[in-house]
């Protein structure tokens, strides 16, 4: 926790307004594009100068249907977020009134006007506040109405974020994002009346994380209420669903596909609304998918090596080359975003690794992390961050129960932790090495029956560590995941030993240069007067990140080809009769893994589900028969056929079972 807080706080932002802004012609635009800039901090702490970045803008971005994605409004809209950000005090009145100056600039910068905040804004963050920032700018016949909420430094906030409810208050949306967003549209309807705004409207809405969630919501119950005929502003200013236009970048997940007061989330009123996703990044995969959790509108994706093996490496260039010049080429956080691999104990030196493990508690966190990493997984080929976050997001869902479960049971606990961890004064720190190190005591008491114990050592370790006080509020925590690391340890240790690296995934700036990277203007002003040798090219997104997931059980050796569209992949298994299987050899772009249970094995394997698949199959086993499931699983939901209910679509779900020495099967799997 440590580790994200540091990274929310440092990335507040200096914004200064251009004295006059660059005019420019590009991409054959009707208007001129507004160049300006703005000021920033830098990630790392230790730094106390700011950076200058660039910020394009033009009234070209409102002339177009709001359901068309347009890389320059996403770029300026990402640094509208990163704008919203506060610094680190000193934290008395004064500061609490000058939160939102840095945003206030950077709307000067854009030739904004009438810039206004909301109460929320000018004083400490408590639970259910939702600090608000507005302002506008007159384009012949319409209007431009910019509306953000605080995207980082809202400290106490944090406790709402755990706030999921049981549905009962909020249509089963994330009651606490839900409650934001209608103060947020209500504060709207306040700025417009107030500014005396009329005629016609353009909306502009953005949101990054807590504040992404927040503008997610809001934007689709704007669509909502719009689509019904009902009127947004009560002063009488006009506004259609054609003309709000929202982007947000690594938003929970709010919207929830059981609603009954508006449309499905995935419907094609929606289709103004874009979302820009990592996969790598954890907090856009909360509030679980399992509970019903899902955004309204269209999820954009980042690239990942996982989905795009050919293509990353060029990928990965330009955005490197373009966060380069955002941080000025100066000494900060460095980039191992999308550095992870599997690691964790092996059964045959389990002992061994576990009391190594143990020792190596009384080193410090940066020693303990260091020798996490250095245990391989190799049964695991080409998991990334993705596929080892999901899986244990599914695991922990079957452990703490359903939706209600989790609101009786652990929300307020968690709700409770995340106010002391958060406090601006005063936080709460948790240490790596002592989780570590009680998650691997309590393994070895949780296998030989003490289930009690393996609950008190966490208890006790943390109690020493971070105070009883909080122990006892995470305490309710520990059963569920003792059960998850029992099912997939290496997974847990995985993502806690790469913490840092994967919660980079979630630095603003960082996102930031992702969405310069697929705009052309920062793009073609990094290749000006460079040699080709060193110019970089034009990143895209994804619209699709999901996956198919298949499992073979009972098998002693198994091989696999497979056939898409990009050509032909294998997965090479090197099996046995006795003793455990490997994978020898995995293609990029899938994740192989193989599980030995004694006289059991099982293979787990992940594919991106935009190629369409044959699969060819050989196996043999002393077992008379043995089983094969498959399934494609695409995260997406939709109508049914009655046009009420919402369901999630499984692309493909089948098992067979073989019941001779060898066998072939081809399985097609077809999108």
């Amino acid at each position: 926790m440590k580790t994200i807080r540091l990274c929310l706080m440092s990335l507040s932002l200096c914004l200064t307004s251009c004295a006059a802004p660059l005019m420019l012609h590009a991409d054959n635009a009707v208007y001129p594009v507004e160049k300006a800039t703005f000021h920033y901090a830098p990630v790392a702490p230790k730094k106390t100068d700011s950076f200058v970045g660039d910020v394009y803008f033009s009234r070209n971005y409102f002339e177009h249907p709001s359901t068309e994605y347009d890389p320059h409004l996403a770029s300026a809209s990402a640094a509208m977020v990163i704008s919203s950000f506060t610094d680190f005090g000193p934290f008395d009145a004064d500061w609490y009134l000058n939160q939102s100056k840095f945003v206030h600039e950077y709307f000067d910068a854009i030739g904004f006007n009438s810039f206004a905040v909301n109460e929320d804004y000018k004083q400490s963050a408590t639970f259910d506040s939702i600090g608000l920032a507005a302002a506008k700018r007159e384009f012949g016949d319409y209007t431009v109405v910019a509306i953000t909420p605080r995207s980082g430094g809202y400290f106490r906030e944090w406790g709402n974020n755990m706030h999921l409810g049981d549905g009962s208050k909020s249509d089963m949306m994330h009651e606490g994002w839900y409650n934001a967003a209608n103060k947020l549209i209500s504060f709207l309807d306040g700025y417009v009346s107030s500014n005396n705004v009329q005629g016609k409207v353009k909306l502009w809405m953005t949101g990054f994380s807590r504040g992404g969630a927040t503008t997610n919501l809001a934007a689709g119950l704007i669509d909502n209420k719009l689509s019904r005929g009902e009127k947004l502003f009560s002063n009488g200013a006009s506004i259609s669903r054609d003309d709000v236009y929202a982007y947000t970048f690594e938003a929970p997940q709010g919207a929830n596909v059981n609603a009954t007061s508006v449309k499905a989330p995935k419907d094609a009123l929606y289709d103004n609304i874009f979302n820009i996703v990592n996969p790598l990044d954890i907090v856009p995969k909360l509030a679980m998918k399992q509970y019903g959790f899902t955004r309204f509108g269209r999820d954009k994706y980042i690239r990942t090596a996982f989905y795009d093996p050919t293509g990353y490496e060029a990928y990965r260039r330009t955005y490197r080359a373009l966060l380069d010049v955002i941080n000025q080429n100066k000494e900060t956080t460095v980039n191992h975003c999308d550095e992870f691999s599997m690691g964790g104990f092996e059964i045959k030196n389990l002992g061994a690794d576990i009391i190594a493990l143990i020792v190596g508690a009384s080193s410090s966190d940066e020693e303990l992390v260091k020798y996490v990493r250095k245990l391989k997984d190799e049964t695991k080929a080409n998991y990334d961050a993705n596929i080892a976050v999901s899986i244990i997001l599914e695991e922990l869902v079957k452990n703490i129960g359903d939706r209600k479960a989790y609101a009786a049971k652990f929300q307020n606990p968690l709700e409770s932790v995340m106010l002391l961890i958060q406090d601006e004064a005063n936080p709460v720190d948790l240490p790596m090495k002592k989780l570590l190190k009680a998650f691997a005591v309590a393994m070895i008491c949780k296998a030989v029956g003490y289930e009690d114990k393996a609950k008190g050592e966490i208890a006790d370790s943390w109690g020493k560590d971070i105070g009883h006080e909080v122990s006892r509020l995470v305490g309710v925590l520990t059963s569920p995941l003792l059960d998850v690391y029992w099912e997939r340890p290496n997974e847990l240790f995985s993502l806690a030993g790469y913490a840092s690296y994967v919660m980079q995934n979630h630095y603003p700036d960082f996102v930031f240069a992702h969405l310069a990277s697929q705009d052309s203007y920062y793009v073609d002003a990094y290749n000006e007067g460079k040699a080709a040798s060193d110019k970089i090219t034009l990143n895209s997104f994804m619209d699709n990140a999901d996956y198919g997931r298949m499992k073979f059980f009972g098998y002693n050796d198994i091989g696999l080809r497979l056939d898409s569209k990009k050509g032909h992949r294998a997965i090479c298994i090197d099996g046995h009769y006795v003793g455990k299987s490997d994978v020898s050899s995995c293609d990029s772009g899938y994740a192989a893994a193989y599980y030995s249970y004694a006289t059991e094995e099982k293979m787990e394997l992940f594919m991106p589900a935009n190629r369409t698949y044959n699969i060819s199959m050989k196996s043999y086993s002393k077992k008379p028969y043995h089983r094969c499931e498959y399934w494609a699983y695409y995260e997406y939901f939709a109508l049914d056929n009655s046009g009420k209910v919402q369901v999630q679509r499984d692309h493909k779900k089948e098992s067979v079972c073989f019941a001779s020495d060898r066998h072939k099967r081809d399985v097609a799997i077809v999108q």
